[in-house]
């Protein structure tokens, strides 16, 4: 519903925020002479902060749940790609007791692998896009390489088994990562925070109180409002923006690749 936030820098979308929500609350608290509301009485106040209090409470629940359950799909989106760099490493230190050419075929998969996940996946996820499944046509290679594979000792049966093992931990690592890179608040969701934003930022103009207290209470309430809209807006999509999972774990074992030159 917003992409475009998800192009400019973090400080940027809160400076957006906050002036969007300010600009709001100023032009109205001045239209606001013209209405119904700049009639009522202080003794009204009591009455309309019983009814900010509620929308205050309700709002405050929604923004905490989601804040935890985008908190939730950040931690989850982060031990995927970690689970999927652990599974990398464990297929590149099994294979080093293969014989070749079985060995160099798995280390050459599991590189390009690497190089791909990294170099394109990861800008594709950055951008919003899903990323094509090539890579998961190289770990069905990996596998299907080792179908042939002949096994003449122990040793060769546990290696094996504990290659394809962490295959298929590569691919339930990649598809989690995958997953969790579409996830993202729908724009119903948005429509209700910001629905429920401008109603509480709204209620405030019913107090009768001193215009230039008036200005500062609704100021600050816009800046606390405009923070939270910045948080769900950087939590929502975890390969995106400067909070995004970052392909570490992948990272260290195509650096450990490439130093021990396989």
């Amino acid at each position: 519903m917003f992409d475009f936030l998800y192009g400019l820098s973090d400080m940027s979308v809160f400076v957006l925020m906050a002036f969007a929500t300010i600009a709001f609350s100023l032009l109205f608290v001045v239209l606001n002479k013209f209405f119904k509301f700049y009639k009522l009485k202080y003794i009204d106040n009591t009455t309309t902060a019983s009814v900010a209090s509620l929308i205050g409470i309700v709002y405050g629940v929604l923004a905490g749940f989601l804040c935890l359950y985008l908190l939730n799909n950040q931690d989850h989106a982060s031990n995927a790609a970690l689970d999927e760099g652990t599974a990398a490493a464990n297929i590149y230190h099994e294979s080093r007791w293969l014989n070749n050419p079985y060995q160099k075929q798995i280390q050459a998969y599991l590189k390009t692998y690497l190089s791909v996940a990294i170099n394109k996946e990861w800008p594709e996820m950055a951008k919003g896009n899903l990323p094509h499944r090539d890579n998961a046509y190289l770990i069905a290679e990996m596998s299907d390489s080792l179908i042939s594979y002949p096994i003449t000792t122990l040793r060769d049966a546990l290696v094996i088994n504990n290659i394809k093992q962490d295959i298929r931990s590569l691919l339930k690592g990649r598809e989690e990562r995958i997953e969790m890179g579409g996830s993202q608040l729908t724009s119903g969701i948005w429509n209700v925070i910001i629905l429920s934003t401008a109603l509480i930022i709204i209620i405030n103009y019913a107090f009768r109180v001193n215009f230039k207290l008036h200005i500062f209470g609704l100021t600050s309430f816009a800046l606390m409002a405009a923070s939270v809209l910045f948080l769900l807006v950087t939590l929502d999509r975890p390969f995106e923006g400067e909070f995004a999972v970052a392909p570490d774990a992948l990272n260290t074992v195509l650096d450990s690749m490439t130093h021990d030159g396989a």
